[in-house]
């Protein structure tokens, strides 16, 4: 799935994958501590909990090309 986003929106995102069993979680505190209230996969677009429960190839491209045009306007 990363590759594919990658080479849908190239550089302007940046991909991971987290492990929320993981000491990478420290680095999420926001999203550990909503971890008990959703299913997982969690998809999370710029810090924000977007989709739970599955994953969905289109509603994640949507996803960012609303987060990437809404970025570029608020740039002027």
């Amino acid at each position: 799935m990363g590759n594919s986003l990658k080479g849908k929106f190239g550089e302007a995102l940046k991909f991971s994958y987290v492990d929320v069993q993981s000491e990478k979680m420290k680095n999420y505190p926001e999203i550990a501590a909503i971890l008990n209230q959703v299913r997982l996969p969690l998809t999370v677009i710029n810090g924000e909990p977007r989709f739970y429960g599955g994953l969905s190839m289109n509603r994640i491209e949507k996803a960012v090309s609303e987060f990437l045009a809404q970025a570029d306007s608020s740039k002027g």
